[in-house]
């Protein structure tokens, strides 16, 4: 606990472990800082302070690091900033410490008028192997898949339209507000903006896969429309989906359609199981790469399109990996802790 001795404010405020207890305090916690204020208790003002400023700015109940902790330092270090500047009618010696109580309290009175007025954009990103919830200001839900990225405005009023942009893959669980299908106002609406295709949903829970090369839609309940505008915007094609609907874009193209017998399936990945129905190996090495941050070499590009027949269900990556050389007859080779190579045996 040596480190805390010197912290200053904004140390606080950049602790990830710190904003994750005053966003949502759980008992482990409280007796970790609890102990820091036992043995450090001159920092329990500054921690005080700390809490109310992450508490004025939190939005949501998941708060991470990655997610608010720049943005919320730089707008305090601006306050600061501005009122160091010389001035005629300021103090010239006010101390820092009533310089920082000062910009926090000017900035929690100015927080309504702040986040009613600027088009300000949240976003949420999940570091590989991560799977975080996000409440959104309706109360809908999202899942992130690990190395996946959310952005939204957090301003939502009632009467405007729900928007989000995703990179990566997330499932959705939407809050129904519509109340007449034949008459939808903007503010019922929901958007889910991918590289090649927007998702417009009334109330459905979805699962989305937005890659560099595709983007998958699994469909678990209610319904949704697809929106694919052509590169030239001059024609608009609607895809409309039904529950168990499994459907693949491209170049903003439908590029395959079809219902699949376990959508559910589509999800399994919120609980850190890996579930592969003929999977291709390119589809796994895929997986293992982009949300898990492996490093996956393949001797022979051919063995990529070797496909396992059936159904794969494991809830750990070295099942997965032991299920891939024994179906495939492969050599899988653990070079470090998230690099393997792939081999025929």
């Amino acid at each position: 606990m040596e480190e805390y001795e010197k912290y200053t404010l904004s140390d606080f405020l950049e602790d990830d472990s710190f904003v994750r207890w005053a966003t949502n305090a759980e008992p482990e916690a409280n007796v970790f800082w609890k102990e820091v204020i036992k043995i450090y208790p001159e920092k329990e003002a500054i921690m005080t302070q700390a809490v109310e400023i992450i508490t004025a700015y939190r939005s949501q109940d998941t708060f991470t690091n990655e997610m608010g902790r720049q943005q919320l330092w730089n707008r305090i270090q601006a306050e600061i900033t501005r009122e160091e500047e010389p001035a005629a009618t300021r103090v010239k010696s006010m101390p820092l410490y009533m310089k920082v109580a000062a910009a926090a309290s000017l900035l929690v009175a100015a927080t309504a008028v702040y986040w009613f007025f600027a088009d300000h954009r949240e976003s949420v990103h999940t570091a590989y192997n991560e799977v975080t919830k996000v409440v959104l200001p309706d109360h809908s839900v999202v899942t992130l898949n690990g190395n996946s990225t959310l952005y939204y405005k957090d301003n939502w009023t009632d009467g405007t339209l729900r928007e989000v942009w995703l990179e990566g893959e997330a499932f959705f669980n939407v809050k129904h507000i519509n109340k007449d299908t034949l008459n939808i106002r903007e503010g019922e609406r929901f958007l889910v903006h991918g590289r090649d295709v927007e998702i417009e949903v009334l109330g459905t829970s979805f699962n989305v896969r937005d890659q560099a090369e595709k983007t998958d839609v699994t469909l678990i309940t209610g319904k949704v429309k697809v929106v694919l505008a052509s590169l030239s915007k001059d024609t608009v094609t609607d895809v409309i989906m039904l529950p168990g609907d499994y459907a693949e874009f491209a170049n903003q193209n439908l590029i395959a359609k079809k219902k699949i017998e376990k959508p559910q399936q589509s999800i399994a990945w919120i609980n850190q199981d890996f579930v592969f129905t003929d999977a291709l190996l390119k589809d796994i090495v895929k997986t293992l790469v982009q949300y898990h941050g492996y490093k996956v070499d393949v001797k022979d590009d051919k063995l990529l399109n070797l496909k396992i027949e059936g159904e794969i269900s494991v809830s750990s990556i070295p099942e997965l990996l032991a299920t891939i050389s024994a179906t495939l007859d492969l050599d899988v080779e653990q070079k470090s802790e998230k690099h393997i190579v792939l081999s025929k045996k």
